[in-house]
């Protein structure tokens, strides 16, 4: 399955059937909203770069040739995995203050325990999707990853389970490895940190997932509560909580990494509000 071929279909069967007067509202939307099984900022980024303008082609930031990818099928839906997904994982590990061998290992279990909770939150979308009646792929990509799916039209309900099932199975994977690490205080180093950093990445990228922010899981939840007569709340939301949560980060852990992300979402909000006069 051609996930990216799969996603541009249900985005076009989206945007035709919400009631919103002008083809500019509808691409707004489309620019906003991404993927709305969307986990990941790059998946936001490669499809906002979209044009304006009808009938052209989306522009994409990175290609990758299908040899470099790895793909595999796992309950049965098909997985691919990009290479700028280990990477960026990598990075977030600490790989460029990596000095010794046991940091390089650490770095590796960091990737590894990343891969696996992105993978059960994408397959939380993916496997609910499939439930409806959907055909669901997933790929893995820079800072997180996506899952999409076609041959079905969701209702807002079932809508609401597919985004909320990713970070709800990831919550929970969180909280299985909290009471492993209770349960086996004796585990050897490597375990024990492999399950910290497991717990530690699922419980905080779902919470950063379910924050009212488009693209995130939290932003389209909203979304599918307030519906799409009510955009303008959903986007003024998007504004206050990434502005706000952004500064926050940024006092207190001194990165800029993720508040740049928010502030990018933030901006592209602000952008649908005053293309289309919703301020």
């Amino acid at each position: 399955m051609d996930t990216d071929q799969d996603s541009d279909r249900f985005f076009d069967r989206k945007s035709r059937t919400t009631n919103f007067k002008s083809s500019s509202h509808q691409f707004q939307i489309r620019k906003i909203y991404v993927n709305r099984r969307a986990s990941a900022v790059s998946y936001f980024i490669i499809y906002s770069a979209r044009s304006p303008q009808p009938g052209l082609a989306p522009v994409r930031i990175f290609a990758y040739q299908k040899g470099h990818m790895v793909r595999f099928t796992i309950f049965g839906i098909p997985v691919q995995v990009q290479p700028f997904f280990w990477i960026t994982l990598a990075i977030i590990g600490g790989a460029l203050r990596a000095d010794s061998s046991a940091a390089i290992l650490n770095i590796g279990l960091f990737v590894v325990a990343g891969f696996v909770s992105v993978l059960v939150h994408e397959l939380g979308h993916a496997l609910t999707a499939r439930k409806f009646g959907a055909h669901s792929s997933i790929t893995l990509q820079a800072f997180g990853g996506y899952a999409a799916y076609s041959g079905a039209s969701l209702t807002r309900r079932q809508t609401f389970a597919v985004t909320a099932a990713g970070p709800a199975i990831q919550i929970l994977l969180g909280l299985a490895a909290f009471f492993l690490l209770r349960a086996m205080p004796n585990l050897a180093p490597n375990a024990s940190y492999f399950m910290f950093i497991l717990m530690w990445i699922s419980i905080v990228w779902a919470v950063l997932n379910l924050l009212p922010i488009l693209p995130l899981d939290g932003g389209q939840m909203l979304n599918v509560v307030l519906g799409p007569q009510r955009i303008k709340i959903t986007l003024w939301t998007t504004i206050i909580v990434a502005v706000g949560v952004g500064l926050l980060l940024f006092q207190r852990t001194g990165s800029i990494l993720f508040p740049l992300f928010l502030g990018m979402f933030a901006w592209q909000a602000f952008q649908a509000l005053k293309e289309n006069n919703w301020r």
